[in-house]
């Protein structure tokens, strides 16, 4: 045979070693080095402190400090007649259920008992 023949040949057999099994894993899916972080349900019982309605975050002092929650449309609100409601509660006992998602705790439901 040809030197030039045998040339090609030895190339397209390389081609062929090499780049089948690297076309082949090109297809798959690489797995994801961490999965999304989930929202961890949690709750917390306090006082409520301080509303803002316009921002749609409250303020509970619970475990000894000031933990800020945000809120919105699809939070469920009890023991107040909204966001608004919520404003005129300041002081009242609150239990927010909330998720957190990159270090932001979003209020699920938020549970408002009659001032003592």
């Amino acid at each position: 045979m040809n030197i030039q023949i045998k040339g090609w040949i030895a190339t397209a057999a390389l081609v062929a070693f090499v780049a089948l099994p690297l076309a082949a894993s090109a297809g798959q899916a690489a797995p994801p080095d961490a999965a999304p972080a989930q929202a961890a349900a949690a709750s917390a019982s306090g006082e409520l402190v301080k509303v803002d309605a316009t921002a749609k975050t409250i303020t509970v002092k619970a475990d000894g400090r000031d933990q800020l929650f945000t809120f919105n449309e699809a939070t469920k609100i009890s023991g107040a007649q909204g966001p608004a409601g919520l404003a005129t509660m300041e002081g009242s006992q609150v239990t927010v259920t909330y998720t957190t998602k990159d270090r932001v705790m979003t209020a699920t439901e938020i549970r408002v008992s009659a001032k003592k």
